[in-house]
């Protein structure tokens, strides 16, 4: 069975499950058993089955079982988790790859290896509580910085890699939370492999083992923990309602100091780290060509849309206020990059993805260590030669900045110890000073702020995070995490500790800023059901409604917004856009001329009002107006275009002429244009030049086809000139006969 097979199928019964048809979901998982050949899991299921089938029976009896809804949601849970079970064994015994290869080498010698495990953690905590835990393990004293390293790696894959801690482990894991001698960049190196080994296989105990790491509240642990429960209720956010543990604690989260800020402060990184550009692909690639696709040959003919292209239309209202914006007084350019990287900027992700080749990387647990000075892999590459420059104190200053993520401190590092001693000495006088600069810079951003701080620490996580999805070399073999089809805002998690008012608010503006205008949606209907007076409400409603290719709906919210505060030209333009993509150029044509009263000299409304009146067919009026788009910008060349065609159908052949000439000049194989002139050449009487373009045109189209239906929807046209139904006619035929000779010749 492959791999996709097996997730496919996993994956419909999971959804059965969560939609409530248990009985669909039992015989799909069935059948996944009875594939598997693994027929000794059927007595689990067939007790499930059987349980189910008794609650069904009492569910309509007399008697009514107060403990009903509870035991269906065990069942849920159990159905789910058999489900887990056997992807999991399926994956193993028919998956390839490295990650699974890594797990088979550790199950083969699991009782050793975790032996091994838990002396290596003693071995390096020396802690007593972890000692009593661990006293029938032969301790092996181990001094040496590069077996310890090994150790911790050797810990991070089998807590990575281990489906389910059995009591001993989650003891042991429960002691290293709670032990004072183990370092907190080793805490943090364990948090990390919890949450990959969460996101890779649920188990309530995992997420119980996070929320102790955040409620003991050890600096720079913690605040990983509270991304690691994020993420993986992101992940599992369906499964929430069905293990109340996880409610109450999440519950419990509440007495956090500033939880609410700290998850709006997660949320806003999280959006930030996620690509968006896919946001405006969908937009540029399928909703507007889509549209487009509805609306007459003539807008492409003409290109109508791009006539004031050198003057960009108005996206969003300039009047809303910007809730996350980069402070506007940086105006050096190392201050304002170094800004941006505070404010959650990835800058360095291209400089950086070509240094993740060196041997610390091919480790996955380095992909997730904290960088601290004393790391052997650093002392070790940067260990100066007898008369070498030492760039110790260089790393240690590194150590203590925000501006980098660790991972990329560890790039840096690593690869600062290879330049020459020369470079070296060239290079250190520089950076000190630009760490100087971005000392200070941190500073005046106040991060020793305890919030400031926890933000900078989020931004730094995602980061190493998203490198280890991005950048890995096994990156293939993970679910990214950053590419979850999720609701940010919804989630209950994060739903259950966000009351106020205004981080709701803040959440759906930071969603909305970014691009995210299905999520961002959500969470501005939700306020507007409290809130029905706010016009701003409404115009990012329709805006996000606009975005998604709604634009019945759009257009729906920018009238209620019209309503609350009748002749703001932004909400004015924006119906104006919407009617015309709807095809309603009557009431396009209207708001664009109460927009002109408001703005006067706007060439794209201009310009908007000459499109209307041509799809209208009133020439006259549409001439007019271009010719005042031209007259206030005579270096727009693509003026001429709705020109020439206006001036053509009112039999204005000279002016056509001409106009059309001068766009052959700069662009002398546009179809449409060798087109229209032949059109207007043979309206003057002259065939034979007429069909000298034609024929080129059809050379530029590379299709007879194309431009024998664009011909044919002018016809009407041509015929108002006085050339008949027969010229027309012969004239294609002619046209076809001289292309074949060409193509056979």
């Amino acid at each position: 069975m492959f791999k996709s097979d097996i997730n496919k199928k996993y994956d419909n019964i999971c959804r059965l499950v969560f939609k409530g048809r248990l009985a669909d979901a039992i015989v799909l998982l069935r059948r996944f058993i009875a594939e598997s050949r693994h027929e000794y899991i059927m007595d689990e299921l067939n007790g499930i089955r059987e349980n189910y089938e008794n609650l069904l029976r009492h569910s309509f009896s007399e008697v009514k079982d107060p403990e009903r809804d509870n035991i269906y949601a065990y069942l849920q849970r159990s159905l789910l988790e058999l489900a887990d079970k056997m992807k999991e064994m399926l994956l193993m015994e028919n998956g390839s790859g490295n990650v699974m290869h890594l797990k088979l080498a550790l199950s083969r010698e699991k009782k050793m290896e975790r032996a091994e495990a838990m002396q290596l953690l003693e071995s390096l905590t020396f802690d007593d509580v972890l000692a009593g835990l661990l006293k029938d393990v032969k301790v092996r004293e181990s001094g040496d910085a590069q077996d310890r390293n090994k150790a911790l790696t050797s810990i991070f894959n089998i807590i990575w890699l281990t489906d389910k801690y059995a009591d001993e482990e989650i003891s042991l894991l429960d002691a290293v939370c709670d032990s004072d001698k183990l370092p907190w960049h080793d805490k943090a190196l364990i948090v990390s492999a919890l949450t990959l080994s969460l996101l890779r296989y649920f188990e309530v105990s995992k997420f119980l083992l996070l929320f102790r790491f955040v409620e003991k509240h050890q600096d720079f642990v913690w605040e990983r923990a509270l991304i690691g429960l994020f993420v993986c209720f992101l992940k599992y956010n369906e499964r929430y309602v069905l293990y109340p543990a996880l409610q109450e604690k999440t519950n419990a989260l509440k007495d956090f100091p500033r939880i609410e800020q700290h998850i709006e402060a997660i949320l806003v990184q999280f959006a930030k780290s996620r690509e968006t550009e896919k946001v405006k692909k969908k937009w540029d690639e399928e909703i507007l060509p889509e549209m487009l696709k509805m609306r007459p040959r003539i807008e492409k003919k003409l290109d109508l849309n791009n006539i004031i292209s050198d003057f960009p239309e108005e996206e969003k209202n300039p009047d809303w206020e910007t809730v996350f914006e980069d402070a506007p007084d940086l105006l050096n350019k190392l201050q304002e990059f170094t800004e941006m990287q505070l404010d959650g900027m990835d800058v360095f992700i291209s400089a950086f993805s070509q240094l993740k080749h060196f041997p610390f990387f091919r480790e996955i647990g380095n992909w997730f260590v904290p960088f601290y000075a004393d790391n052997h892999a650093i002392k070790s590459a940067i260990m100066p030669s007898e008369e070498g420059i030492d760039i110790t104190p260089l790393v240690e200053k590194l150590e203590h900045t925000y501006f980098m993520c660790n991972s990329d401190k560890y790039s840096f590092s690593l690869n600062l110890g290879l330049v020459p001693d020369q470079q070296k000495a060239m290079m250190m006088d520089i950076l000190e000073k630009e760490m100087e600069n971005m000392t200070e810079l941190e500073k005046d951003q106040d991060m020793l702020n305890v919030m400031a701080r926890a933000k900078s620490i989020y931004t730094q996580y995602f980061q190493d995070l998203y490198r280890f999805y991005k950048l890995h070399p096994w990156r293939n073999e993970f679910e990214d995490v950053f590419e979850m089809d999720m609701d940010l805002y919804e989630t209950c998690f994060a739903n259950q500790l966000i009351s106020g008012s205004k981080t709701i608010r803040n959440i759906a503006e930071l969603l909305f800023d970014k691009g995210f205008y299905a999520d961002a949606l959500k969470v501005f209907l939700s306020i507007l059901e409290r809130d029905k007076s706010n016009i701003e409400l409404f115009e990012k409603i329709a805006f996000c409604h606009e975005k998604m290719g709604d634009l019945n709906e759009a257009y729906d919210y920018y009238q209620k917004a019209d309503l609350i505060e009748a002749g703001r030209l932004w909400i004015v333009k924006k119906l104006a856009w919407c009617c015309k993509y709807l095809n309603k150029w009557d009431e396009a044509l209207d708001y664009y001329l109460q927009a002109e009263k408001l703005d006067p000299e706007d060439m794209r409304i201009q310009a908007g009002i000459g499109q209307c009146y041509i799809h209208l067919e009133q020439y006259n009026e549409a001439l007019d107006y271009y010719f005042k788009v031209e007259v206030l910008a005579p270096e727009n060349h693509r003026i001429r275009r709705p020109l020439a065609w206006c001036s053509f159908l009112l039999g204005k052949f000279d002016t056509a002429q001409d106009y059309l000439e001068r766009l052959l000049e700069d662009n002398p194989s546009n179809h449409y244009d060798l087109m229209n002139l032949g059109h207007v050449l043979w309206c003057m009487q002259k065939p034979k030049e007429a069909f000298t373009l034609y024929f080129q045109s059809i050379l530029a189209w590379k299709s007879i086809k194309d431009f024998e239906l664009s011909f044919n929807e002018d016809r009407k046209h041509l015929s108002s000139h006085g050339i008949s139904e027969l010229d027309m006619v012969l004239m294609l035929d002619y046209l076809k006969l001289e292309v074949r000779k060409k193509q056979e010749s």
